[in-house]
């Protein structure tokens, strides 16, 4: 294997921030990034080389490329530690849940007064129905390399969001992966990752909130110092 990086990052949109902090911390860091719209349409296989792209031929070939590059037919079984944001994907997730005003009853929170309520159980089985693939490519993954998946920074209380990213945070902690909620670090007093920490779109964390993220994980002993 030739100029082996630090990190290997795989995701969606999310995962831009991981590659610019590490990038501002001078790590070498390799991506494969695509939008959460492909993933959440399973546009991802695992076959002989390992994780594959299906109809997305920018990261189809980005991924050839870091084989190429890289010296090796698996990329994500190289032993290099991988930071993933695959899994949440929550504005493909979410939305279509509500369209008719069902909102998630968590079991300790107060009642719904208004609208439709789903209970938390068929939450659950929503959450497995659309992100059971994507949670069998995560076991897999952290069997050949190191990996840690990353908890998108909460920006937002719009209906069932927190809900579904509970949901996910737990379903991956039950399968025994290794996951970093950036909230618990760096989250201010709301609950909400601070205004100078997100991107202008209002969605997204900046480069200096990626770096912070991995100098985090590097504190909790997640990453090599």
């Amino acid at each position: 294997m030739s100029d082996k990086p630090a990190l290997l990052i795989l995701g969606d949109s999310h995962a831009i921030a991981l590659r610019q902090g590490a990038d501002m911390l001078g790590l070498a860091a390799e991506e494969l990034q695509f939008s959460g719209a492909g993933w959440h349409d399973q546009r991802f296989a695992l076959g002989e080389n390992g994780l594959e792209v299906r109809g997305i031929p920018r990261a189809a070939g980005q991924l050839r490329a870091l084989r190429e590059k890289l010296g090796v037919v698996d990329v994500f079984a190289s032993g290099i530690p991988v930071l993933t944001t695959v899994g949440f994907h929550l504005g493909r997730l979410v939305p279509p849940f509500g369209w008719n005003g069902h909102q998630v009853q968590e079991e300790d929170a107060p009642g719904i007064t208004e609208g439709l309520t789903a209970s938390r159980a068929f939450t659950q089985d929503y959450v497995q129905h659309y992100r059971r693939r994507h949670f069998r490519l995560l076991r897999r993954l952290a069997r050949l390399t190191p990996l840690i998946v990353v908890v998108p920074p909460r920006v937002h209380d719009r209906p069932n969001y927190d809900s579904f990213q509970r949901i996910i945070t737990e379903d991956l902690r039950g399968l025994g992966l290794t996951v970093y909620d950036p909230a618990d670090d760096l989250a201010g007093e709301d609950g909400f990752l601070p205004e100078d920490l997100m991107a202008e779109d209002g969605i997204h964390a900046t480069a200096e909130c990626g770096a912070m993220m991995i100098e985090a994980m590097r504190g909790r002993g997640l990453l090599p110092a």
